[in-house]
């Protein structure tokens, strides 16, 4: 065996004998053969342990060319290569009943055979899943519509996101916002357990005629963040607890007093009062609830890093390249390599996960003398060495022919990386999130004034101000310059 474990032989070579494992990497490996120079597969070992192609390794048994395409490789079904399997795998399951695919369903079955993401091998397993196969039948026989809203209501959720996206991504559905498509389906099911509940009417008007309409507004403006759909979660679910207080105590809304608002409210949390006032503030508005006062929500001033701190964790993500590997994303002692430039990033520019995730690849601009700018506002940001040279290692590693726009791109067909993914990555390379934010966004407030950093990094005067005043800063009494034209 190759990998020197007593496993059960799963090939036999002229080298000897080889497990499952070690036979099915050894199909994975193509290139000039160093005995004949043809390029091929490189099953074999030549004596100096060096992969070489069946010929020259003397591998005649075995069939390793996809009998429709004539490619190398690991073979399937029917001695189909990967790709060929992928592509009848579509055929049937988007089979119409007539023996062919619907012509609304054209553009889908090319990105489930072709498509930018997974790798065929992730497209495979994802066509296996008995869920996901059925979410395909019934999209081919007309059972699911083709539209968002239906998807919604699809009854097993768990393969539609990679799906929608791949719709969206081949032009089979139109663009839409993510965030409130998935709050506007967590917010329908949620109501529909709500059904029996005493105060559902009043919950469904505050979720369908108060947030959902903000929050089609904000969209049309500028995508959701992933926290903004977070934050209408627990705002609806504080919504909930309150009109579940209400029934289990036999108030009535429209008959609650001041005293009995005061002890609900100041018994709770500060994050659950600040998740509650706009229940309250709406109810109130609305005549749902009687004119009442309730204290505002005071959050204390964030902590930060030291300098040192701050500096020592740069020093960190920046060093040690020599141990990256292209293979595996560029893992090292310090972390994949995308998240070690996401962490530079928010450790440098006090960038938040939700900007860091839609940094696109346009956004990273070299001049002809070589040096980089990151652009985060106006003007673009300096990109110091030797995170520019970071940067240049994970751009080296995008496929030749990738047409996503990302930095970090994600698993879904033209989305950026998930913002839990993206969050989990950063907290597992040991980075407190909140307190490197802060240190680093008072660092640069303390090195230029408040409204050139806000402009550059993409901030709101006001968030450096008050950042800058916190750091001790002399520059809160700077006034911006007059930008031409306005």
């Amino acid at each position: 065996m190759r990998c020197g474990r007593d496993h059960s032989a799963y090939r036999s070579w002229p080298e000897g004998r080889l497990c499952r494992t070690c036979a099915l990497a050894a199909l994975r490996i193509h290139g000039p053969c160093p005995g004949c120079g043809e390029q091929r597969i490189l099953p074999g070992r030549g004596t100096d342990g060096s992969p070489i192609c069946p010929a020259c390794a003397g591998i005649v048994h075995s069939v390793f060319r996809c009998r429709r395409c004539q490619v190398e490789g690991r073979l399937y079904h029917r001695k189909l290569c990967i790709r060929c399997t992928v592509a009848d795998r579509v055929t049937a399951l988007l089979d119409n009943g007539t023996g062919h695919i619907d012509p609304a369903l054209v553009p889908l079955a090319a990105a489930l055979s072709t498509g930018p993401t997974p790798t065929p091998g992730g497209r495979l397993v994802w066509l296996t899943k008995p869920h996901n196969r059925d979410l395909l039948r019934a999209l081919a026989t007309g059972e699911l519509p083709l539209t968002h809203p239906d998807l919604n209501t699809y009854p097993d959720q768990a393969g539609v996101p990679y799906l929608r996206a791949l719709l969206v991504h081949c032009g089979a559905l139109p663009e839409i916002d993510k965030q409130l498509l998935d709050y506007e389906a967590w917010l329908t099911r949620r109501l529909a357990r709500l059904a029996a509940h005493p105060h559902e009417r009043l919950l469904r008007r505050f979720g369908f005629w108060h947030q959902l309409p903000r929050m089609r507004t904000k969209a049309a403006l500028q995508p959701i963040t992933p926290p903004a759909r977070t934050y209408a979660r627990l705002e609806f679910v504080q919504a909930t607890m309150f009109c579940n207080w209400l029934a289990d105590t036999g108030r009535h809304p429209g008959e609650l007093g001041q005293v009995d608002l005061d002890r609900y409210y100041t018994a709770l949390k500060i994050g659950r009062r600040q998740s509650l006032r706009g229940f309250l503030n709406w109810a109130m508005t609305s005549r749902n609830l009687p004119k009442l006062t309730f204290a505002r929500t005071r959050f204390t001033t964030g902590e930060a890093l030291t300098q040192t701190q701050r500096l020592d964790l740069l020093r960190r993500f920046v060093t040690d390249h020599d141990t990256d590997s292209a293979g595996d994303g560029g893992d090292s002692g310090n972390g994949p390599l995308r998240m070690r430039v996401a962490a530079c990033v928010l450790l440098l520019y006090a960038q938040p996960v939700t900007r860091i995730r839609t940094i696109t690849i346009d956004d990273i601009i070299t001049d002809d003398d070589g040096a980089m700018t990151l652009r985060l506002g106006d003007p673009p940001a300096p990109v110091p060495e030797p995170f520019a040279t970071l940067i240049r290692r994970l751009l080296a590693q995008r496929p030749a022919d990738s047409t996503n726009p990302w930095l970090f791109p994600g698993r879904h067909a033209g989305q950026p990386l998930n913002y839990t993914s993206l969050s989990q990555g950063l907290r597992h390379l040991g980075i407190p999130m909140r307190r490197a934010r802060v240190s680093a966004i008072r660092q640069l407030a303390l090195q230029a004034p408040a409204p050139v950093i806000a402009d550059a990094l993409g901030f709101h005067n006001t968030t450096t101000q008050r950042q800058t005043i916190h750091a001790g800063g002399i520059w809160n009494r700077y006034a911006a310059p007059t930008r031409a034209g306005t």
